[in-house]
Parts: C-alpha cells; sequence; structure tokens
C-alpha cells in the first residue's frame, strides 16, 4: 500500500519549534503550579485521510481481509449476537445465560454489585480514592446509600436461571453504567489523567437493535441491569423493550438474510411515518429491506410500546450511512470510515456516546463483520498476539515497521490501543503510523497530559520534537501487537464485568 512521505527534516525541524512544555502561570503576584493539561499541536501531523490511505495506490481495492476470513469472522459475530448454539454467547440464548452467566447463580452478580457500591463509597478511602460530583464536591454518605437502595443487590440471588420474558432489545442507543445513576463520579481533577473525561461509573454503550437480557430492575424502575452482547451493567428503562419467541426469530432471520451496517459516525433514524428512533453510531447492526427510494436503503427498526414490549418499524436511511454487512475489508471502504470518524472527540466508556480507543476500533471492525472485545487488552486476543514488551522502544517500532499487517494490526500499549496503518519516512527508517481515539500524552513522570482529546493519525515517534518532556507510546511498559485473521480458537465468551473503557 502506498502512503504520501513526509520529507524529513523538514518535519522535524518545524516539529521541535512548537514546544509548549508546562508553564507556570503568574496571578496577583503569585506564580501558580504548572498546569497539569496542556495541548499537544497537531497541526503538523496531515489528519487527511487520503494522505494515509491513498486513493492512487494500485491495492486500494484489494482486501487486507480475505473475503473467507470475513465471513468467518461474521459468523462469529452473529453468534455472539444472536446464536443459539451450547457455546454461542448471545443474551438471547438460554444455554449461556444458564451455562455462564448464572454458572454460580446469581450470587456472582450480587457479589459484584456489592464490590461496586463499595468502590465508591467514600467512607474510609484515602485521599487520591475519592471520588467527586461534577460540581468538584465529593460523594456523600447519603448519595452512595440511596444507590445501594435502588440496587437492591439481593434481587440478583432470588431468580437465578434464564427466564424467556427477560430477553430484550435496545430500541435506543443506551449507556451502560456501572450503578444505576446518571451522576458521573471523577477523581480528583488536580491529579493528572483524572477528572473530565474520565468518569468512573461509566462503562460502555449499546447501539439501537442490540440484543440484551434483563438481569435485574433498580427498586425505583428506571433502570434495567442487563447482559449485552460484551459488558454488564445498568442502563436506562426506557430504552429497553421486551421482545417474544415471534420477534426473537423474526429479527434473527431478518438480520441473517439481509444484515446492515451503519458507516457514517451518527445517523439520525426516523420511521415511515416521521417519527425519530434513535440515532445509530458506526457499527449499529440493524436488518435491510428492500426501498423504491433513490440513493436510500430500507431498514427494520426496534420501537418501544407503550406496554414495554418491542415492535418493528420500517425506516430508511442513505446508502452512505448504511450498507450491506460485511462491507469488503479493503483500503478504500477503511478511508470511508475513517473520514467519518476522524476529529471526533474522545469519549471515556463511551461518554457522550463518543468512543474511547477501543470502541472506535470495535465500531470500524464490526462494518468488516469483526466482533472485537470491549476493552483495550482484550482486544490482543482477536487475533495472533505478539509481545513485545521485553523490547526497547526503538526495537518495537522496528519490529512493526517490518512485520506489521497494514491495516489490521492492534497495537496496545496498557489500557490503551491503536490500528497501525503502515510506514512513513522521517528523516530515517520507517516510521509506523497508526489511527486512534487518544485522550492525550502523558509526560515520563505522569503529571501532565497534552491532551490530543479525539480520533487521530500520528506517527509513532521516539521522542515528540514539539513537547520532549512527552513519552513516547513506545515506550510504555506494556507493547504488544495483534494480526487480526480467523477467529482465534476457545475465545472467551464474556469481558470482564468492571468498567470496559481504555
Amino acid at each position: 500500500m502506498a502512503f504520501v512521505l513526509f520529507t524529513g527534516l523538514s518535519v522535524v525541524s518545524a516539529l521541535t519549534g512548537c514546544a509548549n512544555g508546562p508553564a507556570a502561570s503568574v496571578h496577583a503576584g503569585r506564580t501558580a503550579a504548572p498546569d497539569t493539561i496542556t495541548l499537544f499541536p497537531l497541526g503538523d501531523y496531515p489528519q487527511d485521510v487520503d494522505h494515509w490511505i491513498d486513493p492512487a495506490s494500485p491495492s486500494y481495492d484489494t482486501p487486507f481481509l480475505a473475503p473467507d476470513v470475513q465471513h468467518a469472522r461474521f459468523d462469529a459475530l452473529y453468534a455472539r449476537y444472536f446464536g443459539t448454539g451450547p457455546d454461542d454467547p448471545s443474551p438471547w440464548n438460554r444455554a449461556y445465560i444458564d451455562g455462564y452467566v448464572y454458572s454460580d447463580g446469581g450470587s456472582v452478580i450480587t457479589a459484584l454489585q456489592e464490590r461496586r457500591l463499595d468502590q465508591f463509597d467514600n467512607t474510609d478511602k484515602p485521599r487520591g480514592r475519592i471520588s467527586y460530583g461534577m460540581n468538584f464536591v465529593p460523594h456523600t454518605a447519603a448519595w452512595i446509600d440511596a444507590i445501594a437502595r435502588n440496587v437492591d443487590p439481593g434481587q440478583f440471588a432470588s431468580a437465578p436461571a434464564y427466564d424467556p420474558s427477560r430477553r430484550a432489545i435496545a430500541t435506543s442507543a443506551l449507556l451502560v453504567r456501572e450503578l444505576p445513576t446518571i451522576d458521573p463520579s471523577f477523581y480528583d481533577h488536580r491529579i493528572a489523567g483524572e477528572g473530565y473525561p474520565f468518569d468512573n461509573l461509566q462503562v460502555s454503550a449499546v447501539r439501537p437493535g442490540t440484543p440484551l437480557y434483563v438481569l435485574g430492575t433498580s427498586a425505583d424502575g428506571g433502570w434495567r441491569y442487563v447482559q449485552t452482547p460484551d459488558v454488564q451493567g445498568w442502563v436506562r428503562s426506557d430504552g429497553v423493550a421486551r421482545v417474544d419467541d415471534a420477534f426473537v426469530a423474526t429479527w434473527r432471520a431478518a438480520v441473517r438474510t439481509m444484515p446492515g451496517v451503519v458507516i457514517a459516525a451518527s445517523a439520525p433514524v426516523r420511521d415511515h411515518s416521521g417519527v425519530f428512533r434513535f440515532d445509530a453510531s458506526a457499527g449499529t447492526l440493524l436488518p435491510l429491506q428492500p426501498t423504491t427510494s433513490a440513493n436510500m436503503q430500507g431498514i427494520v427498526v426496534p420501537v418501544r410500546e407503550v406496554d414495554g414490549h418491542a415492535v418493528m418499524r420500517a425506516a430508511t436511511l442513505a446508502d452512505s450511512e448504511i450498507v450491506p454487512a460485511p462491507l469488503s475489508a479493503t483500503p478504500r471502504h477503511l478511508a470511508w470510515l475513517l473520514k467519518a470518524l476522524v476529529g471526533r472527540p474522545y469519549g471515556w466508556g463511551n461518554t457522550n456516546f463518543d468512543n474511547d480507543c477501543s470502541a472506535e476500533l470495535q465500531s470500524i471492525f464490526a462494518a468488516f463483520g469483526v466482533w472485537l472485545p470491549r476493552h483495550s487488552s482484550t482486544q490482543m486476543r482477536a487475533g495472533d498476539m505478539i509481545d513485545l514488551s521485553a523490547s526497547t522502544p526503538a526495537e518495537r517500532l522496528d519490529y512493526l515497521a517490518r512485520h506489521g499487517q497494514p491495516m489490521r494490526t492492534l497495537i496496545y500499549i496498557g489500557g490503551h490501543v491503536m490500528l497501525y496503518l503502515g510506514n512513513t519516512a522521517l528523516d530515517g527508517p520507517p516510521v509506523p503510523v497508526v489511527y486512534q481515539d487518544i485522550w492525550g500524552l502523558r509526560t515520563a513522570d505522569n503529571s501532565r497530559r497534552a491532551v490530543i482529546g479525539g480520533s487521530v493519525f500520528l506517527p509513532l515517534l521516539l521522542r515528540y520534537p514539539e513537547d520532549p518532556d512527552l513519552e513516547s507510546l513506545a515506550a510504555t511498559p506494556i507493547f504488544q501487537i495483534c494480526i487480526l485473521g480467523m477467529p482465534k480458537s476457545g475465545e472467551p465468551h464474556h469481558e470482564d464485568n468492571g468498567n470496559a473503557a481504555g
């Protein structure tokens, strides 16, 4: 694959002139402590997709994943969402709910809820682990006690077995929370890497049309504790609709026969009556249906009726917003997706329904029919993993530049994951280029963040000339790469029930 190359010294010189190290501010004759947040200048790093994925390349329409690999991956994705086999980890699958989710009875879920309540209880916590609300005030005992009453942890042990009436579907985009509250929980914002957007109660998000299994309900009825194809967590009740055997059978068949996947960053969906139903983000799976409208694609959407049951409604989206799934995994189609996503804000755990690093890659590869786990660390299980943690930063980058497979190599550095696109030149050996959704770069002493705050293209450098105090992304204690191909045998069926962001 061809890449537009930087010209060696001219770029390095320009970056050196952009240094913005930590600065102290002066107010009323006193010098304040250095900021824990500065901004990382991206002006010399092109963010034009065509700069990195060249439309003139002869490989622009050559698949980077073979069609048979894609179809095998899509079968695995379908099984995770809708499967009925004994090993299919679908929330609608009795075997999965009884055999895995309730493998030790509801006591496991009860214990998890109690651990979470303890985690967010400020009683006897050291200063660095005290949680704050958005008003910078520590959460009170009354706050966590009210949440505990709403959780009612004992409910999860009362019916620890599959019940078909607990099957459900998401009828809107849903934030997944550690506890049933919209209140955020931040650690002290004066600590580098804490405060907004790192709400420790935020787990992930659920796309519309996603199968769910309801494990519990809050005492006030406003929340459901659900099993999704990715995580467990609390979601708002008004975006959850119950499904029966007829709905499940029809929806499964429709997705299997005419699957569609959203490739827009966010597509507003209105049904044929003109009623707005939800925003569908990239990676949303919905059944397609024929339409006579030019440049439009017919779709089926789930709708929650007044009685809480799901029904199906017809709708349309532009054919630039949804395509038959899986989308052929070519550089051209990856460029389509990246043009929709690059530059969008970073969202820890899908805060504000924006992506973090692992959610960004999950959204991209869902379009190609490839399911990735929700957490950055477990995404390394999605292919052949090579652990380079014992190597020097220079050796890591050299290995990646020589052996990485462009567009299907993931890089994990501990709490963060990136997509390798290929190499560029910066006055020396080839330099790997990555696409990533990142909050920022840290200093070696972890005292400051140079915030990027979104999805960007960035060369992996040993040193950032514009801010020499920053630690290279290749210098972290963990450095692993994962090359995607066929589904891994023995792939784990379930993610850690903790926060999935990262």
